[in-house]
């Protein structure tokens, strides 16, 4: 019962789909979702800077703060090192994973400027999804998403001590999640983890809710990936 009356009056977005994001929900906050489905659906294109200007607005008109801010951009294509496409498929990478996030920040910080006066620790969340895979062994045939998640955890630690460093009541953390039971991870997976089983949605909502409720956790990236990345660092 107090983690629901923590979680009440809270406003957060999560971009990219819901998947794995229950506790959230399931706790008192009113969640706003830019994925196909959802039951309270935003219309926002994260790589069109006019179109996320234009989300931040109806959720200013709508709510007037944000407290929560869940970057979660999916795009899982192999990319080998040369492909002829490479140009256009880096391009198209960097721009969701690191541009599109750095246009939904700035475009909602004023939001969640006003969401943490009334959080109570004083302090609005952004979480950023990475993946383990920014800092698996590069033999990984996935270059380009290795490269920019790699980025995206960086630019976590920027933001967060920017943030800080001028007294801006935004929390900035990342969230590098393993192998999870997804159509984007083939099954061969499994084995090469300690855990010998994918993760859950719930285990990863679990986590992103500790980073939500947690005030004095700013900066961090942590691994959800069953040990993975302990043997293959």
């Amino acid at each position: 019962m107090a983690i629901v009356m923590l979680f009440l009056g809270r406003i957060g977005i999560v971009t990219g789909g819901g998947m794995g994001m229950y506790p959230l929900f399931a706790n008192g906050a009113k969640v706003y979702i830019t994925g196909q489905c959802s039951v309270r659906r935003l219309q926002m294109d994260v790589t069109d800077e006019e179109d996320v200007k234009a989300g931040a607005k109806h959720i200013e008109d709508t709510e007037g703060k944000l407290d929560i801010l869940v970057n979660k951009f999916v795009y899982g294509a192999h990319d080998p090192l040369l492909p002829l496409q490479l140009g256009r498929h880096w391009a198209d990478l960097f721009t969701l994973d690191l541009i599109a996030l750095f246009f939904v920040i700035r475009a909602l910080q004023s939001l969640l400027v006003e969401g943490a006066s009334s959080c109570p620790q004083g302090t609005s969340s952004v979480i950023d999804m990475s993946s383990v895979a920014a800092k698996l062994n590069p033999s990984s045939p996935r270059v380009a998403y290795n490269l920019t998640k790699a980025a995206l955890d960086k630019l976590t630690h920027v933001l967060a001590t920017s943030f800080g460093e001028r007294g801006i009541p935004i929390r900035v953390n990342a969230l590098q999640p393993g192998p999870f039971a997804s159509d984007i991870l083939p099954p061969g997976q499994v084995p090469m983890i300690p855990a010998r089983r994918h993760g859950s949605d719930a285990e990863m909502g679990m986590t992103a809710f500790y980073l939500v409720v947690s005030d004095y956790t700013n900066g961090a990236v942590l691994s959800v990936d069953g040990g993975l990345s302990l043997v293959n660092p």
